[in-house]
């Protein structure tokens, strides 16, 4: 099967400005108006007093601990019932996912929509970003990565929808109860309701379905179990029958007990929307299914080996074995974005972007960083260029610019619009040499002279400590001559 293209929304991702990958609060980012600053914290104003009954008014903290009164309940009353009540207050349990299905290998991989983004953007901009930090990008939405399954020699069929909405089962069964959820059950049946004769008994009490308040039926009556069903394949299908089962309680109001007896005397059947088939009138949800199977169950779904997944599509329209693998590998690969290195290196490059090791990192950039061979002649302002940062070399292309064009960027808007006529030329020279790799830019706006000894590390790493073993001191040798220990 070929590769598909995520419908993910990533058009809020904003990559216009490279800049902006960066970590840590906003005012230590660049560009940030001024570091905060904080004033001393006033002083601390003497505590209220409270008057006892029939005596002097006295501080009711410190003071009344050291007299040796006593505490009173109306003083730490709330405090006391609000320890108590958080002591009482036991953790929410958490759902249990199902088990994973066998027979797969599961990947998580980018979505195609943001390796385009990114590709477009890098070359636009051209930074050098490390691949870590768009691993970070990618899993900070679902939308934004996929879920690729493959399946294994005797592992169980994969049943895809063919109608762009991303249903995914494995077996027949739970394609089959989707189709009451599925947003294109319209277009194959047209629903219609019919009086029929309200049933006949004395019914005391009616089942209710307390997950949506459906009213089911008295439990003696004959249709109880057909109803029960129904339900239960139109809307609750992908939880365990028993687990529905156990959701079903009994009301004997009378107010629910009549609503029932109105709801049963219409009911329901359906149509085919199909040629030839306008007078077929399905009176049941079984007879519907089999219908379904029979004539549209083929145009609808396929069986493939593979098969990619969006990270934001609804558990809902996923088999539970599957939106399992969903779940697990998501959160693990959100803990650990460098799983996601491997495959975003071969996502980059067939959008044909370099991926190169630097400095103990995977990078990607406009092109792989080379060192400048010694015969090449460049021109004035290119050698300038490549001069400056080789000695200066991650400093600030600002700081650059300047120093080159001897005209500072200005605050006013005189001095802005002439700093940016003196920096064009640099500008454009400096976007040949990030071309050809002899230099590199980071998202920060660093300049980096990548190949030399003069290049220090784009990230200080600490280095681990050394521990040298001292060596064992030698006894020195016995003279030839001394006398023998008798």
């Amino acid at each position: 099967m070929k590769e598909e293209k995520s419908q993910g929304n990533t058009s809020s991702l904003n990559l216009s400005d490279l800049a902006d990958f960066q970590f840590g609060p906003a005012w230590a980012r660049p560009g940030a108006a001024s570091t905060p600053t904080y004033t001393e914290r006033p002083a601390r104003e003497s505590r209220p007093t409270r008057r006892k009954e029939g005596g002097e008014r006295r501080p009711y903290n410190r003071d009344r601990r050291e007299s040796g009164e006593p505490r009173t309940g109306s003083e730490h009353g709330q405090k006391r019932d609000n320890r108590r009540s958080a002591q009482r207050r036991e953790p929410r349990p958490q759902r249990e996912l199902p088990a994973p299905a066998e027979g797969f290998r599961v990947e998580l991989r980018p979505a195609n929509s943001i390796l385009e983004l990114f590709a477009a953007n890098i070359q636009k901009q051209k930074r050098a970003l490390p691949l870590i930090d768009l691993a970070n990008v990618v899993m900070g939405d679902k939308a934004r990565y996929d879920l690729v399954f493959m399946k294994l020699e005797n592992g169980p069929m994969l049943i895809h929808s063919t109608k762009g909405d991303q249903a995914c089962w494995l077996t027949e069964a739970e394609a089959t109860a989707y189709l009451w959820k599925a947003p294109w059950f319209s277009e194959l049946y047209t629903r219609e309701e019919i009086e029929i004769e309200a049933p006949k008994g004395n019914f005391t009490a009616v089942a209710v379905c307390s997950l949506g308040g459906e009213l089911i039926g008295p439990v003696t009556w004959h249709g109880y179990q057909a109803a029960l069903m129904s339900l239960y394949r139109s809307k609750y299908a992908t939880m365990p029958l028993e687990a529905f089962k156990n959701r079903i309680s009994v009301d004997k109001s009378e107010e629910n007990v009549a609503a029932w007896v109105q709801a049963a005397s219409h009911k329901t059947i359906w149509k085919p929307t199909r040629e030839g088939a306008a007078d077929t009138v399905l009176e049941d949800t079984r007879a519907v299914e089999a219908d379904f199977m029979a004539n549209h169950y083929g145009s609808v779904y396929e069986v493939v080996d593979k098969v990619f997944i969006n990270g934001a599509t609804p558990r809902a329209l996923l088999s539970p074995g599957i939106a399992a693998h969903v779940a697990i590998l998501s959160d693990k690969t959100r803990r650990f974005p460098q799983m996601l290195i491997p495959n975003l290196c071969h996502g980059m490059a067939r959008h044909h972007l370099p991926i190169y090791k630097w400095h103990g990192n995977h990078f990607t950039g406009p092109s792989r960083v080379r060192a400048l061979p010694e015969d090449t002649v460049l021109a004035d302002r290119m050698m300038a260029i490549m001069n400056w940062a080789r000695d200066n070399s991650g400093k600030k292309a600002d700081a650059m610019f300047a120093e080159l064009s001897g005209v500072p960027a200005g605050s006013d808007e005189a001095s802005i619009q002439a700093a940016t006529d003196a920096h064009a030329p640099y500008v454009a020279d400096m976007i040949w040499l990030l071309e050809q790799g002899y230099i590199v830019v980071t998202s920060d706006n660093a300049v980096w002279f990548p190949k030399g000894e003069a290049a220090p590390e784009p990230v200080s790493k600490p280095q681990p400590r050394k521990h040298t073993r001292k060596p064992r001191k030698q006894m020195p040798a016995p003279k030839a001559d001394a006398p023998e220990a008798k």
